[in-house]
């Protein structure tokens, strides 16, 4: 009496099966000498800071206002001699703020364009690959019904856990990795309440 046994023979090392691609993996590892380039950035930018999560939302508040008041205030601190008189102001400073921002704002335009793009480029590849599992995974599922298909249950029983776990993960959205928090405790009076800053209230200078 003879029986049906499908017999699975692993790939050797570093050898795979099913579709020949031809797409190679790159010759350079691209990905070190981007995190080297994105060192020396983080290094040429002056003044550089880590976001400090505490004052995250009190900051981008109160800078929302510098665009339009700062060119205003300086005008008026330089042309109105009463106005002048309080030392509330350091004019010096406001400019320097907008050429900052002038001059790295687009900077940050183009860095958060190659990040879109980048992160594109990873899904594009991924989703690629995904497809085609999923559709091997459907096949398999039917395969493993079959009377000559034992062999392959264990690894059907591995892909559907990987999927449910997948398709459960996406009812409970998360924040990318890295994401900084929006909403966060208050830590002081709200930026439009007069006589103060992204710290506390400001003093005339001597």
């Amino acid at each position: 009496m003879s029986t049906n046994r499908e017999t699975v023979t692993p790939f050797p090392s570093g050898v795979t099966g099913g579709k020949r691609s031809n797409t190679s993996a790159p010759e350079t590892d691209a990905g070190v000498e981007l995190m080297q380039l994105l060192d020396r950035i983080e290094q040429i930018i002056p003044d550089y800071q880590q976001p400090d999560v505490l004052r995250l939302r009190r900051i981008r508040a109160t800078a929302g206002f510098a665009d339009q008041l700062v060119p205003q205030t300086i005008s008026a601190v330089t042309n109105c001699q009463p106005i002048a008189k309080r030392n509330l102001f350091d004019v010096e400073a406001g400019t320097a703020a907008l050429a900052y921002r002038d001059e790295f704002r687009p900077v940050v335009l183009r860095m958060s364009a190659i990040m879109t793009a980048l992160s594109y480029s990873i899904d594009e590849k991924l989703a690629t690959v995904a497809t085609e599992a999923l559709q091997l995974y459907g096949w398999a599922k039917r395969h493993a019904r079959q009377s000559d298909g034992g062999g392959a249950r264990p690894y059907v029983d591995e892909m559907q856990r990987v999927v449910e776990r997948t398709i459960n993960r996406r009812h409970k959205p998360r924040p990318p990795a890295g994401t900084l928090p929006t909403e966060l405790p208050d830590d002081g009076p709200s930026p439009a309440e007069p006589g103060t800053g992204p710290d506390k209230e400001r003093t005339p200078r001597s």
